[in-house]
């Protein structure tokens, strides 16, 4: 039996790769959709076969371990290959480069079957000859995954925690094995630049400093985020200085300054200015919480008040994440994320439209929660993405903080960009 589950495992990881290989090139013409639902299928079907046969390791010895290991460990791990190149998530190429990378790794895997067997791919019945069972072999892949597991589900986490941010920052945010990493984008369309900043409510104050100080080309205007409360309404404002005390960061509010004339909205509506030719501008480009919901007022006192009262980080997330489970229903949320997100993205974005008129370069440091609108509202403008920053927010460790890397100005086919 163990010797027909592996065999069946082979079989189907190599029908996989050459499956998701046709499905691939196929799509860069005319998709099939039928062709995609069994790779999908077919694909299901290899985990849960990747799963039981590692399993079998530790009870039947005879199985070459040098063999199931790889293809195990691909399957576990392919679907988050392109986490290790967002710039390329959901290109044709890459998935035409992992499909090719999977068949790689099943020839390279069975040379030792071929070697035995040239004419059948399969583990041979040699292989099996003698006792299955040694307390030996169990004891050290019990031991062994003493280790391997915990490392495997930190991956897994860390790997899911990454697919969040990308999908729901457009990619502004990405974890990688450094630390933190927050994406810059820079659009043009003829003589008119928008660079985009991905935000982080806290972070390493050098990360805000060099953000704050970001270059820029003529007439310049920052249209800053911050929610005013010209009414009082928020009796316990999130304050998130306490939570970067706790963990030996600096907030947003504290550290990033830009310098620069600060302007009125009524100074864009006007706009015989013409912007600031001796420096830049800088505009508040956000709501007043006046605007806000009942339901988002009510939500925004009740976190403050948790922040406020926790005199311990994890009493602090604790608190919040039990608070939240027990008063927050999905209509709530929905409004909330509405207020927060939505509605301040619309405002930001008439502010945009307008700034535009007057400056050559508008900067836009928002949370990276808000880019997935704002950066669909400047493609849908006809602005043309032509560089990346990649910036570390927050730096796991100690030591010097790196400068920004450049990802690339290579434009590629999905509006990303290449790595050069």
């Amino acid at each position: 039996m163990t010797r027909i589950l592996a065999n069946l495992f082979l079989l189907m990881f190599l029908a996989d790769g050459g499956i998701s290989f046709l499905d691939e090139l196929v799509s860069l013409g005319h998709p099939l959709a039928p062709l995609s639902l069994f790779r999908a299928g077919l694909g299901n079907f290899v985990v849960i076969l990747a799963v039981t046969v590692y399993a079998l390791l530790g009870i039947d010895k005879r199985l070459p371990k040098r063999v199931i290991v790889p293809l195990v460990l691909f399957t576990i791990f392919s679907p988050f290959l392109p986490l290790l190149v967002p710039s390329l998530a959901g290109t044709p190429a890459l998935g035409l480069a992992i499909a090719v990378l999977q068949l790689l790794v099943y020839q390279l895997a069975t040379t030792p079957i071929r070697q035995m067997t040239p004419v059948t791919v399969s583990l041979p019945k040699g292989l099996f000859k003698g006792p299955s069972y040694s307390v030996k072999n169990s004891a050290v892949f019990a031991a062994a995954n003493l280790v391997i597991l915990p490392c495997v589900l930190a991956l897994l986490v860390g790997f899911t925690a990454n697919a969040f941010m990308q999908r729901y920052t457009a990619g502004f945010m990405h974890l990688g094995p450094d630390g933190l990493h927050m994406y810059e984008k820079v659009y043009r369309r003829q003589n008119r630049t928008i660079l985009l900043a991905g935000m982080i409510h806290v972070g390493e104050k050098e990360f805000y400093q060099r953000v704050a100080s970001l270059p820029s080309a003529g007439r310049t205007i920052v249209l800053a985020e911050g929610v005013t409360d010209d009414r009082n309404l928020l009796r316990d404002r999130p304050d998130y200085s306490k939570l970067a005390g706790y963990l030996g960061l600096t907030s947003q509010a504290d550290r990033m300054h830009f310098a620069g004339r600060v302007i009125e909205p009524s100074q864009l509506d006007t706009a015989p200015a013409k912007g600031n030719p001796g420096g830049v501008d800088i505009l508040r480009a956000d709501v007043d919480v006046s605007s806000f919901r009942p339901a988002t007022i009510w939500f925004l006192n009740e976190l403050g008040r948790q922040m406020k009262n926790s005199r311990t980080l994890s009493q602090q997330l604790l608190s919040s994440i039990l608070w939240s489970q027990n008063n927050i229903t999905p209509e709530i949320q929905s409004t909330v994320m509405d207020d927060i997100l939505h509605r301040r993205n619309q405002v930001l974005i008439g502010n945009l439209d307008k700034a535009l008129a007057q400056y050559d370069t508008v900067v836009v440091p928002w949370g990276a929660l808000h880019m997935a609108e704002i950066e669909k509202e400047v493609r849908r403008q006809g602005f043309q993405l032509q560089r990346v920053t990649d910036r570390v927010s927050i730096r796991f460790g100690k030591g010097a903080a790196a400068p920004p890397r450049e990802a690339g100005k290579a434009q590629v086919p999905g509006g990303g960009v290449r790595h050069e």
